[in-house]
C-alpha cells in the first residue's frame, strides 16, 4: 500500500473542503448582506434598483427583467428591465404557462435553457443587437403566494450553470418579501394619500354647513367659536330665522368621533333647518321632531346632545331647551348662575319628553353655551377654575361683544395655548355666546 499517495489524497481531499467551506461562507455572507440591503428601503423603484444590482453581483447578463404577477389581470407584468446593463422602458405581460418565465410561474420552480432556439417554450421579445441564447426564470413566491419572476437572458449559450440557479433562488425568497413589503407600502401611502384628500374635501363640505355669517337681532348680539379636535367633527351649531321673527340659536354634539359622527351632524343640521322653515317650534317641540327621525337611523350608538335656544326680539323673551347637554350659564349683574335645561339625549329613546325654560335676555346678560369639550377643558386645565372664575372672567369682558367672548373662552380652553407642549383636547369645543344690548 502505497502511504505517499493516500497522504497526498487526503491534503488534496482537505483542501478541496475548506475551499468548499470558504465559498460557502462567502455565498451565506453574501445573502445576508443583500438581504438586509434588499430589506433596508420601501420604495418599489428603489427595491427594484437594488434587485438588479445584487443579481448582477452574481451573473453577468445582458438582458435583465423583473416581472410582478398582476392579481387583478392574472398576468406577470414587465416591472423594471435592463438591456446591457442600462435601464429601459418595457412592456408586454405573460400569462402563466406562457414563455419560459410564465413556465417558472406556473410550476413554481426555476426554469434553465442553456439554448433557447430548441425549446419551444421560449417567447422572443424582439430587442435591437440582441439574439438571446440562453434563459434562466427563478419564481418569486412568498408564503405560497407569487410575487413575480426574475428573467435572465444571454447572448452566450449555456451562459447559467447550477449554482446561478441556487443561489438565485437562495436570493428569491428575500427579493420575494423586499417587493411584497415595497408593493404594500406603496398601497398604503396611495391609500393615505386618497384618505387625506376625502377628509379635506368633507371637511371643507362640513365647514360650508357652518353658518357664514351672524344673525343681526335687535335687542341680541349672539357670537360663536368652534375648534374641532381633529379633521372632522361631531359639534356643530346653527342660526334659525323663523317667519314670525324669533331667531333659533342651536348647539349640538353627536356621540363618537370623526366621519360618522360629521355625517350624522351633518344629518341633524338638514333636519333642523327643515323643521324650522315648517312653523317656529319651541325647543322642546323641535326635540321631538327631531328625536323621531334619528331614531330611525340608529347605527353604532350614535346619538345626539343638543341645545337651543329661542329669542323673541319683541318681548326680549327667551325658550331654552337641553336634550344631554351642559347647561347653559347666565351672568346677570355679575351674578353666574346655571339655567337647568334638561331633557335625553336625541335619536336613543323612543319618544321622551322634552322642557322649555322660559326666560329673558336683560341689557347686560351674557348667556354662554358650550359643548362638553369646552367644560372637559376647563376642569383639566389644573389651575383650580371655578364657576366663580368663570364668572369673573366674563364680568372682565363684560364691555367686549359676544364674539369677543366666545373667541377667548376657546382660546382660554386651548391646552396649546396654555400648557405650551404637544397636548391636545380629545374633544371638539362649541361655544354660543348671547348677550343683551
Amino acid at each position: 500500500m502505497d502511504l505517499s499517495i493516500s497522504r497526498e489524497d487526503g491534503y488534496r481531499a482537505l483542501q478541496e473542503r475548506r475551499r468548499r467551506v470558504a465559498i460557502e461562507r462567502r455565498q451565506l455572507d453574501f445573502l445576508a448582506e443583500a438581504a438586509a440591503d434588499l430589506n433596508s428601503s420601501l420604495e418599489l423603484e428603489d427595491v427594484l434598483r437594488k434587485i438588479a444590482r445584487r443579481v448582477g453581483d452574481l451573473v453577468d447578463t445582458h438582458l435583465f427583467c423583473v416581472m410582478l404577477w398582476s392579481e387583478d389581470r392574472q398576468v406577470l407584468e414587465h416591472s423594471y428591465s435592463l438591456k446591457f446593463g442600462e435601464h429601459i422602458d418595457q412592456e408586454g405581460s405573460f400569462e402563466l404557462g406562457e414563455g419560459l418565465t410564465g413556465t417558472a410561474a406556473r410550476d413554481r420552480r426555476p426554469v434553465r435553457v442553456g439554448d433557447v432556439a430548441r425549446d419551444p417554450r421560449y417567447v422572443r421579445f424582439h430587442h435591437a443587437e440582441v439574439d438571446v441564447r440562453s434563459e434562466l426564470a427563478i419564481p418569486l413566491i412568498m408564503r405560497d403566494r407569487l410575487i413575480g419572476v426574475l428573467d435572465l437572458e444571454s447572448l452566450e449559450p449555456d451562459r447559467f450553470t447550477a449554482e446561478h440557479e441556487q443561489l438565485l433562488t437562495a436570493l428569491a425568497s428575500h427579493i420575494a418579501t423586499a417587493l411584497e413589503n415595497a408593493r404594500l407600502y406603496g398601497r398604503m401611502v396611495e391609500l393615505e394619500r386618497r384618505y387625506a384628500l376625502d377628509l379635506r374635501i368633507a371637511r371643507e363640505i362640513q365647514e360650508g354647513l357652518l353658518p357664514d355669517k351672524v344673525p343681526e337681532v335687535p335687542g341680541c348680539e349672539v357670537g360663536s367659536a368652534f375648534a374641532p379636535a381633529r379633521e372632522l367633527a361631531g359639534d356643530f351649531y346653527d342660526y334659525i330665522s323663523y317667519r314670525d321673527g324669533c331667531v333659533g340659536s342651536a348647539v349640538g354634539d353627536v356621540a363618537g368621533k370623526a366621519t360618522g359622527a360629521a355625517l350624522y351632524a351633518a344629518m341633524a343640521v338638514g333636519l333642523l333647518r327643515g323643521h324650522a322653515m315648517e312653523q317656529p317650534y319651541t325647543p322642546a317641540e323641535m326635540f321631538g321632531h327631531l328625536n323621531e327621525h334619528l331614531g330611525r337611523v340608529r347605527t353604532d350608538n350614535r346619538f345626539l346632545a343638543m341645545s337651543l335656544v329661542l329669542y323673541n326680539p319683541e318681548t326680549r323673551g327667551l325658550i331654552l331647551g337641553g336634550a344631554a347637554f351642559p347647561w347653559p350659564r347666565r351672568v346677570r349683574n355679575g351674578e353666574l348662575e346655571v339655567i337647568e335645561a334638561a331633557g335625553l339625549p336625541l335619536g336613543l329613546f323612543e319618544a321622551p319628553v322634552y322642557e322649555d325654560v322660559h326666560t329673558t335676555l336683560e341689557l347686560g346678560d351674557v348667556i354662554i353655551i358650550g359643548s362638553d369639550g369646552l367644560e372637559d377643558c376647563l376642569l383639566e386645565r389644573g389651575d383650580g377654575v371655578t364657576e366663580k372664575d368663570l364668572a369673573g372672567w366674563i364680568r372682565d369682558m363684560s364691555h367686549c361683544s359676544a364674539q369677543e367672548i366666545a373667541d377667548e373662552l376657546i382660546r382660554i380652553t386651548d391646552p396649546l395655548a396654555e400648557r405650551g407642549s404637544d397636548v391636545r383636547p380629545a374633544d371638539d369645543r362649541t361655544v354660543l355666546v348671547l348677550k343683551g344690548v
